[in-house]
């Protein structure tokens, strides 16, 4: 009897506080809106330096397409379409493309995590100030930027046409110049 009232507890202080409230739901949703909304605007100015120490800011990006893939380790969603994200990060080396993907995590978390999987971006780890400063909320979520700083496409989310979607922006990119 003090085991199962204990294991309700538990469950229930779980359920509790396990479950997002109606308030931060509708924040999340403010927030993909607020992203959404980015589109046709500049991206913003920053800073980023890669797990391999390599710096990017916007201004060094100039005249070249970007895609900014926000993610972190525990993102199910994110694993999942990795596969994919290598795949087209390889589909487009010839093109000169930057795939930059910032997470929260930090530099231990990541390499831990890439010691089991393969992520073939330029990861962006311990940059928690930059992903609030873009508003993402949500995981994954895409940014496709033009040659001249413009945001072209914005993503949330994986399905099974999040990839042709990006694919899509970027030949159009590709095409107009």
């Amino acid at each position: 009897m003090k085991k199962t009232l204990i294991i309700l507890c538990c469950i229930l202080t779980f359920l509790t506080y396990a479950q997002p409230t109606k308030e931060q739901i509708q924040q999340v949703e403010e927030a993909k809106k607020e992203v959404k909304r980015m589109k046709g605007q500049p991206f913003p100015e920053f800073n980023l330096a890669t797990l391999e120490g390599t710096t990017y800011t916007k201004e060094d990006l100039k005249g070249k397409i970007l895609l900014v893939n926000f993610w972190f380790s525990r993102c199910t969603p994110c694993i999942k379409e990795m596969p994919e994200m290598n795949e087209m990060v390889q589909s487009f080396a010839a093109e000169g493309i930057v795939f930059l993907a910032p997470t929260f995590d930090d530099h231990f978390t990541v390499k831990k995590f890439l010691q089991k999987r393969e992520f073939e971006y330029q990861i962006v780890p311990d940059v928690k100030d930059f992903c609030l400063e873009m508003n993402v909320r949500s995981y994954p979520t895409h940014f496709v930027v033009n040659r001249e700083g413009i945001i072209e496409k914005v993503v949330i989310g994986y399905s099974s046409m999040t990839v042709g979607a990006l694919r899509k922006s970027i030949w159009k990119l590709l095409k107009s110049e």
